[in-house]
């Protein structure tokens, strides 16, 4: 029995201890840059919310982009920072019930996300469904059309004539 429950067990990689060194591999760096940006920024979000401390960071990526974080935001920070005085955060401390939380931000990046690739899939389900279409309405046979089908035809082929008409009128001027 225990071995049936060995076999049974899947075989995954799980979290693994890197070696901290310098990435040679453009690709990765910013993969990794990505994804340790973000939760360098959630650890500083819960350190403010759990000390009740300011906290500013901002850092380039290998690309040269520019990210920050402050709570309760980066202008008041610095301006403390290069005044050497609180008071930046008096102003700062009534606007941060305004504010927008890390948290708030990242459940609505996360929902929007959700969203997109919702949307990526009815995309490919039209796609799918439309390859068929690329046939000729006007070559559908009308013996097998219901009523309703051939008077929309008829609406349509009256549609193109007067369109063609004005078309060819446009020309001729």
């Amino acid at each position: 029995m225990d071995m049936f429950k060995q076999k049974e067990k899947k075989k995954n990689t799980g979290r693994k201890k890197i070696e901290i060194k310098k990435l040679d591999k453009g690709s990765n760096k910013q993969v990794t840059f990505s994804k340790r940006r973000t939760g360098l920024f959630k650890k500083a979000s819960e350190l403010c919310i759990l000390c009740n401390v300011y906290v500013a960071i901002i850092v380039f990526s290998p690309a040269d982009k520019l990210f920050c974080f402050g709570h309760p935001d980066i202008d008041s920070i610095i301006g403390r920072y290069l005044k050497g005085d609180n008071a930046e955060f008096e102003s700062a401390k009534s606007s941060k019930e305004k504010s927008v939380s890390c948290e708030e931000r990242n459940r609505q990046y996360e929902e929007a996300m959700k969203k997109l690739e919702l949307e990526k899939k009815n995309l490919a389900q039209i796609e799918v469904l439309t390859k068929g279409w690329n046939r000729s309405w006007w070559d559908d046979p009308i013996d097998q059309m219901t009523d309703l089908q051939l008077e929309q035809f008829m609406v349509s082929i009256y549609e193109l004539r007067k369109k063609l008409a004005e078309r060819a009128g446009e020309l001729m001027m």
